[in-house]
């Protein structure tokens, strides 16, 4: 009886999990690399974008700019983790575009100081 419990209990587990493969392939997905770029990407896009933060524009949302433009971002409090930065320190972000009724927004998921 407890045999047949608890295998059926590791069988649902089991089935339960998430797939986690995705298709990596010419035509898959990709990744925005510039804030051009990013400005024009669909919504979930994983953007990668090295430049700066040039001005804070209040509600944690932060303009960033790099050598192809400038596009919005929004970067949790909670992400800075006593990272001191100036619009002068060169920084890579990483997220995915938000696309949202009033535009394009770029939401981060971490902050990485780049050694200049």
């Amino acid at each position: 009886m407890y045999k047949k419990f608890t295998g059926s209990i590791i069988l649902s587990c089991v089935l339960t999990l998430p797939a986690f493969a995705a298709y990596n392939g010419p035509g898959g997905s990709t990744q925005a690399k510039t804030a051009a770029d990013a400005s024009k990407a669909k919504d979930d896009t994983p953007v990668v974008l090295t430049g700066h933060l040039i001005k804070s524009l209040g509600d944690e949302k932060y303009l960033f700019r790099d050598n192809s433009g400038e596009v919005e971002v929004e970067i949790d409090n909670a992400l800075w983790r006593d990272i001191e930065v100036s619009s002068d320190t060169t920084v890579t972000l990483r997220g995915e575009v938000d696309d949202e009724w009033q535009g394009i927004e770029i939401e981060i998921d971490s902050i990485e100081l780049v050694a200049e």
